[in-house]
């Protein structure tokens, strides 16, 4: 196993022919000698009880660091240092995908460097001069993490971006393999010029998983970490990006004979990781991030339930981060699958979906959105793209409900249009139930607000609870909401500011109490009254419950 302290010159890596003689070993269920049988039955119960050992926050940091830096100190004190005595138990540690990596020294697969120019920007270089200066002490940004985590009593998983398309846009990060294989890509470079951004042809340097190459080639990857690394698990990222497969560039769903293709991929995947706990002594985990639906996982190849029910893998956590704040009824049919084969289940929020352009982006939209996830019944919080280069408060508070208790929290249904998101992301969203809608004159609209708390009860001692709906249109002079909640008339929300005679966004407010909101799901009726002649379809942008102590 490498390690910051001792990185030896000659690394051992074992055949693919190997690899698959243990394939045959694990999948055939009358090959196993007694003390092979004694030796898996022992592994699954060490696997279960690791699997289930508390998680908190797993953290993803990309590993791609663009601040420089030339020895493991410098490198831990980016955003690695900021994690003591917070309630991140487990770190997944991104180094790449693709076949290219930033953040670790691979013998299969390529490392950043090989195209790399004077012309390209000056943060590219410094990682790969900084990648350099660790090699040349013995070490890489993979190990580094792997012996922080341990040293400050948390898990380290290598987390795999399973088709990370970046490079469709940034040549430098082009591997050699796929510039000498362009038949085990999705398109061609062409496409990024033809395209917009929200077309899935533009991301033309995906690979297809089709290639029964592609899927040997990761494999060969995985063998490589898997046995040169202490690493405790495999985060294997499906969210980054979710494109494995000619029928999604269309927006179609894969055929049934890729969805063969991707679980007898599993299937290896779980081998391989059977055969390596074996030979070290201790469980390496699978952990995958998918989207928040079983039909909209299958839709793009990825098949949960077989993957459940045949336990290829070892923890789940739902959703890419886009729309997390009311997520929570798809997030509790998952949660729930997931319990019902005993595999933990994690929520995905992180800085994708929390943007500042939405106003977002605040504490108070974290505790929100954490609240609702913990009141699904998840077993700990997943974190993408929050990164602490300095100490940041989410991590002390949103991996447990007893320290999210008397937090001011914004509830609110998420802004997402789909038709807006960059191509590669929405094959894989799932947000039903989201803003905007329309509002028509007169019309009732129903929209549905999940609130995961006693607001109440869990005030803090002396305090009481502030609650405040607030909702946002384009409004002119005259104009305001009926408002009904949870099937009981409430009142007229008006504009916190003044009207003028042109259509201007504005927030218009209504004062509730405690007792006008509810545990779980709650249901807000808004109707439109103007004056307006001729009115267009106006848009609801904007819908929230504040909760301030």
């Amino acid at each position: 196993m490498i390690s910051s302290r001792k990185y030896p010159k000659f690394l051992y890596t074992f055949s693919i022919s190997g690899l698959l003689s243990f394939f045959t070993i694990i999948m055939s269920g009358c090959t196993h000698t007694p003390s092979q049988q004694l030796s898996l039955n022992k592994l699954q119960k060490q696997r279960d009880k690791a699997a289930w050992q508390p998680r908190r926050i797993i953290y993803n940091d990309d590993g791609n660091h663009v601040r420089p830096f030339t020895t493991p100190e410098e490198l831990i004190a980016l955003r690695l240092q900021q994690l003591i005595g917070t309630q991140v138990d487990t770190i997944a540690y991104c180094t790449g995908g693709g076949g290219l990596f930033w953040g670790h020294q691979a013998l299969v697969g390529e490392v950043l460097g090989e195209f790399v120019t004077e012309n390209d920007g000056q943060q590219v270089r410094d990682i790969v001069s900084s990648l350099d200066a660790l090699k040349a002490q013995g070490t890489d940004p993979l190990a580094v993490a792997v012996d922080f985590g341990h040293s400050h009593g948390m898990e380290v998983f290598w987390s795999y971006r399973m088709n990370n398309i970046e490079d469709s846009f940034a040549a430098t990060y082009l591997a050699r393999w796929k510039r000498e294989h362009p038949e085990y890509l999705l398109g061609k470079p062409e496409d990024y010029a033809n395209y917009p951004m929200t077309d899935p042809r533009k991301w033309w340097a995906g690979l297809n998983f089709a290639e029964p190459e592609v899927r040997e080639y990761i494999l060969r990857i995985f063998e490589d970490v898997f046995t040169r690394y202490d690493i405790d698990g495999i985060d294997m990222d499906w969210f980054r990006h979710p494109r494995f497969f000619p029928e999604t560039t269309e927006e179609q769903p894969v055929t049934p004979e890729h969805i063969a293709m991707m679980n007898e991929f599993m299937r290896k995947v779980h081998a391989l990781s059977q055969r390596v706990s074996v030979e070290r002594g201790r469980p390496l985990l699978i952990h995958c991030r998918v989207p928040l639906s079983v039909e909209r996982s299958l839709a793009i190849g990825l098949d949960l339930e077989t993957w459940l029910e045949e336990d290829l893998v070892d923890i789940l956590t739902f959703g890419g981060d886009l729309g997390p704040m009311a997520m929570a009824p798809q997030l509790k049919t998952m949660v729930e699958l997931a319990h019902k084969h005993k595999v933990p289940a994690f929520a995905n929020i992180g800085g994708s979906g929390l943007q500042p352009n939405t106003g977002y982006y605040t504490e108070e939209a974290w505790w929100g959105a954490a609240t609702n996830a913990w009141h699904t019944g998840v077993d700990g919080i997943y974190t993408f793209n929050l990164f602490p280069t300095t100490p940041k408060k989410q991590y002390m508070h949103i991996g447990s409900p007893d320290t999210l208790k008397g937090l001011n929290k914004i509830y609110a249904i998420d802004p997402v249009l789909p038709k807006d998101f960059w191509g590669f992301d929405r094959s894989a969203l799932v947000v039903p139930d989201r803003l905007p809608i329309a509002l028509a004159p007169g019309l009732s609209v129903r929209t549905k607000l999940p609130i995961g708390e006693d607001i109440e009860a869990n005030a803090p001692a002396g305090k009481s609870p502030i609650v405040k709906l607030r909702l946002r249109f384009p409004a002119t002079q005259g104009e305001s909401l009926h408002i009904t909640l949870n099937d009981k008339p409430i009142g007229i929300a008006k504009p916190s500011t003044p009207l003028g005679i042109s259509p201007t966004p504005t927030w218009f407010e209504l004062n509730l109490t405690p007792n006008d909101v509810q545990v779980g799901m709650n249901t807000v009726d808004v109707t439109l009254m103007t004056q307006r002649p001729n009115t267009p379809e106006i848009e609801l942008d904007r819908l929230e419950i504040t909760v301030h102590y």
